[in-house]
């Protein structure tokens, strides 16, 4: 009776074990019947539209049109849409030159001015299609804005302030004579401040340096007191005096202005669902 109960204790644990592995096993697999991730992406969807164009002149003068060359094609063969749409960058350099000694401040700076917008439409028609290449063409032109016209100023021999504060921001020709201030010796102080304008009288300026004789050499620095000062005075120079070159007689600052366009085109097929092409980008003359 004891053998006889140990084995049915046995056979009882056996039955249970495979029994819970059974269940495990249905469970398993329900679960990865609901939550398989490798099902879920390989589930068919809506595809896009295919795209290939080329823009083969990317220089334009503003006014003007693009001409550009497109091939599309669908898995549905239907087109809602198709269009150009492009974004614009403003291009600016800055460059100016204090002549006596030939330093040079240039800055080039590049802004997002208007965001991705619809130039122009085209209609899908049968007719686009092209049995050799096995895609709809087309061949077209988009517009170009006669207002994103660059625009040059360049070493003028006449100064209009009034143009001239225009173009060139304040800030530019503040970090100018900021940067341009290290550059400046005794000479240069006395021209900008004495020699070619009385704004400080001589016995003062003078008192702003230190003056050591080597040999036949007299050599002038800057008491550290008086950058200060000398910083304040400089303020109260014309700015045209710092750019006049007196040997060609011309203002050394030149000033370009440019636009850039991002040009792609957009399609959306039958199932409502877009592709944009790649990236054109066109410069703007």
């Amino acid at each position: 009776m004891n053998s006889f109960k140990f084995t049915n204790k046995i056979f009882a644990g056996n039955f249970s074990g495979s029994l819970a592995l059974v269940i495990s096993a249905i469970l398993l697999n329900a679960s990865c019947t609901i939550n398989n991730p490798v099902a879920d992406i390989s589930e068919p969807g809506y595809l896009a539209a295919n795209i290939y164009w080329d823009v083969p002149v990317t220089n334009v003068n503003a006014g003007n049109e693009v001409a550009f060359y497109a091939e599309y094609w669908s898995v549905d063969a239907v087109f809602s849409y198709l269009g150009v749409w492009y974004d614009v960058n403003k291009n600016l350099k800055f460059t100016l030159t204090y002549p006596p000694t030939g330093y040079t401040f240039t800055l080039d700076s590049s802004a997002l001015v208007r965001e991705l917008l619809e130039i122009k439409t085209f209609q899908h028609t049968e007719t686009n299609y092209d049995a050799e290449k096995k895609a709809y063409v087309i061949e077209d032109k988009f517009p170009v804005s006669y207002t994103l016209s660059s625009l040059e100023y360049k070493n003028p021999i006449t100064f209009n302030q009034e143009q001239f504060n225009q173009l060139i921001p304040e800030y530019i020709r503040a970090q100018f004579v900021n940067n341009l201030f290290p550059q400046l010796v005794y000479q240069d102080f006395r021209t900008l401040l004495v020699t070619d304008r009385q704004i400080v009288e001589n016995e003062v300026f003078e008192g702003y340096f230190d003056t050591e004789i080597i040999g036949e050499e007299t050599i002038r620095t800057m008491k550290p007191e008086a950058e200060s000062v000398l910083r304040s005075h400089l303020d109260d120079v014309p700015f045209s005096a710092f750019i006049y070159n007196k040997n060609r007689q011309y203002f050394a600052v030149e000033f370009t202005q440019g636009y850039q366009l991002n040009a792609r085109f957009r399609i959306v097929n039958g199932n409502d669902v877009e592709n944009l092409a790649e990236i054109k980008t066109i410069t703007v003359l």
